[in-house]
């Protein structure tokens, strides 16, 4: 981005300007941002320039905003002294665990929400689910012929197509599973038979 990282040079060894720049802006794998981390734990100067560079491209909005990023939770941990530096290896390691555990917990992907469609196209209430989370759509049975093989289709409140898929039979429901978060709005729901005849159209409210 063209920020000058300057900073006081000691003995022990410092990352370059480019990888403490790469770091700030969330650019580098774990194998080389791990390190670097462990460097900044007990040098100042570089958690400086590392800081100076958050803040610049902050402001310049030239990089998203890390409301949880790896710098971020770094950044908030008291600085090491040199005379506790016979605790740092030590320390070192409990970050790393917990790093690794928060790494795990942000790429976690969540549990489909289950949505049980009873409520027919002209009819209200629509059925409500929450967006931004994949879904696990519910259809009852009982006075559906089976058919053998059925389709879901989702489109949009414009009826752009947003997802379709084959249902399956499960302990007398058809379930479909949509991997894709929805975005907030109306959606209605096919179900068509083997013959692609529309069998039932359900409202969906995504909030």
């Amino acid at each position: 981005m063209g920020m000058p990282l300057n900073r006081n040079q000691r003995d022990a060894p410092h990352p370059s300007d480019e990888l403490l720049e790469d770091y700030a802006l969330c650019r580098l794998p774990e194998a080389l941002a791990a390190p670097i981390e462990e460097h900044l734990l007990i040098c100042h100067c570089c958690q400086d320039a590392v800081a100076a560079t958050d803040e610049f491209a902050a402001a310049l909005k030239c990089a998203p905003r890390r409301s949880a990023s790896r710098w971020s939770v770094l950044r908030k941990l008291p600085r090491l002294s040199a005379g506790s530096m016979t605790l740092a290896p030590a320390f070192v390691l409990s970050l790393g665990a917990f790093l690794s555990v928060w790494n795990h917990a942000a790429h976690e992907p969540s549990a489909p929400f289950a949505v049980n469609l009873t409520s027919m196209r002209g009819l209200s209430p629509l059925a409500s689910a929450p967006a931004g989370k994949p879904l696990r759509l519910s259809i009852g049975l009982p006075d559906l012929v089976s058919t053998g093989e059925y389709r879901v289709e989702m489109v949009d409140a414009a009826g752009s197509p947003v997802w379709k898929g084959a249902a399956s039979d499960i302990d007398g429901e058809l379930v479909a599973t949509i991997s894709q978060p929805l975005g907030k709005g109306v959606y209605w729901i096919r179900l068509y038979g083997q013959h692609a005849e529309l069998l039932r159209e359900f409202g969906l409210s995504a909030k």
